[in-house]
């Protein structure tokens, strides 16, 4: 078990550590746009397709996994404080479990869209050159699968009640 926890840790560290590439990446080739454009007027071309269709899928999903695992999604806490605490623990279970499975949909729903697009090559014209398109099809399944093994990694920890130990050095 703990030799998934680490893969599952290290799996959601790094796709987070890469969607913060992705934002760094975004920030950067934006403002050179825009500083190419006032000064020189002259624009990088295919900034839009590139922040729409690259940037914009590492910020959105690829995090999801690390988000899951340090227990941040948004939660509705309204009834929480009235749980007993084996009721409470049901309930963290359950909603674990939930979220796997909807996750999973996802995924294998988003894998055969993705498998589409990489067989007929799916591109977008930019300045009369074809920008493949359909890698960034596989950040979906890759974000939703991962995000649903977390999920059920953390299954034992809320059962037995115990604290997740989300705050490792993997994460820092």
């Amino acid at each position: 078990m703990d030799a998934l926890y680490r893969v599952t840790n290290r799996a959601a560290v790094g796709l987070a550590l890469l969607g913060t590439l992705g934002i760094l990446l975004m920030v950067i080739h934006i403002t050179l746009d825009v500083l190419l454009r006032t000064t020189l007027s002259v624009s990088i071309p295919a900034t839009v397709e590139l922040v729409t269709r690259y940037y914009l899928i590492t910020l959105a999903l690829l995090p999801l996994g690390w988000v899951e695992w340090r227990r941040e999604m948004i939660a509705v806490e309204a009834l929480e404080g009235l749980m007993k605490p084996w009721l409470l623990r049901l309930s963290d279970v359950l909603v674990s479990l939930l979220s796997a499975a909807v996750y999973a949909v996802l995924a294998v729903a988003t894998w055969g869209k993705a498998m589409e697009q990489y067989a007929i090559g799916s591109y977008v014209m930019s300045l009369n050159f074809p920008m493949p398109v359909w890698p960034t099809y596989f950040a979906l399944p890759v974000a939703f699968a991962l995000a649903a093994v977390v999920c059920m990694v953390r299954l034992p920890f809320l059962a037995r009640g115990a604290v997740h130990p989300s705050s490792t050095p993997d994460e820092r």
